[in-house]
């Protein structure tokens, strides 16, 4: 009963909310403290938001195929699920946890803070920080590719199966390709060229074919950095392909199995 009454708030506030707010996070590249620093306090704010905004955009995800079935809907949940805890901890150490330091150097090295920066780049670049990052980006491009197969017409899901698995080995390779340098992919032409095109090739195979490829494009594009421009895009994406599978649901409610019931309850 609590979930279907707040399905709808969630499914369409989560994505908008995080997209507007995350619209004016700050872009920083080393030195972590100069760039921090200067964001202050509105740094700290923002990571603090992202740790219920990022665990509500998950759980728009889950509403979105929650009553979908077969082994992509099964596959976007089990995602979904390792998404939240993953990137909620990426964005937490990245975010709150280099604010936190930048707000104290001062404290520590009171004659130079800045020479509290060296620490404070290591931190930034730590394999450990990166990998989770990369596994919670991970999780939400295969839950994203997961749900596009799961809301497309069965007689197409195979194909549009075959065409996720491409798409994702595609996504990965540009990421390792062309991420280099964090943030500089997402400026960079041939990326975005890459990431239409896995757009287009969604919408090839799968029916229906906008919805498909929005969801496709909001993997590529959020789980490439949650920072504008991809970030909002991809949450727009998102919510532009939620409002028309739920348009969609609403003509044909027997799209949505034992909803009618659900509503009873």
């Amino acid at each position: 009963m609590i979930i279907v009454r707040w399905r709808r708030p969630v499914l369409f506030g989560a994505p908008a909310v995080t997209a507007l707010v995350n619209a004016g996070h700050p872009i920083v590249f080393p030195p972590i403290y100069a760039a921090v620093q200067h964001h202050m306090p509105w740094w700290l704010a923002l990571h603090v938001l992202n740790l219920l905004l990022f665990p509500a955009v998950g759980f728009a995800a889950y509403l979105l195929v929650r009553r979908c079935q077969g082994r992509a809907a099964s596959l976007a949940r089990a995602a979904i699920a390792c998404f939240v805890p993953l990137y909620a901890a990426f964005d937490s150490l990245a975010g709150i946890g280099t604010g936190v330091l930048v707000r104290h150097a001062s404290r520590i090295t009171p004659a130079d803070p800045s020479a509290f920066g060296a620490l404070l780049d290591a931190y930034w670049g730590d394999p450990v920080l990166l990998g989770v990052g990369a596994a919670g980006s991970l999780a939400w491009v295969v839950a994203m590719l997961a749900s596009a197969v799961a809301v497309t017409e069965s007689e197409r899901r195979r194909r549009a199966g075959i065409a996720a698995a491409l798409i994702l080995v595609v996504i990965g390779v540009a990421r390792a390709v062309l991420f280099q340098v964090p943030g500089v992919a997402a400026i960079q032409p041939v990326w975005w060229v890459v990431t239409l095109g896995c757009g287009v090739m969604m919408a090839l195979v799968a029916r229906p074919s906008v919805p498909a490829a929005l969801l496709t494009l909001a993997g590529a594009l959020f789980g490439a950095t949650h920072v504008t421009p991809t970030g909002p895009l991809g949450l727009g994406c998102f919510l532009a392909a939620v409002i028309l599978i739920e348009r969609s649901r609403s003509d044909d409610p027997s799209k949505v199995r034992a909803m009618p019931k659900a509503r009873a309850a």
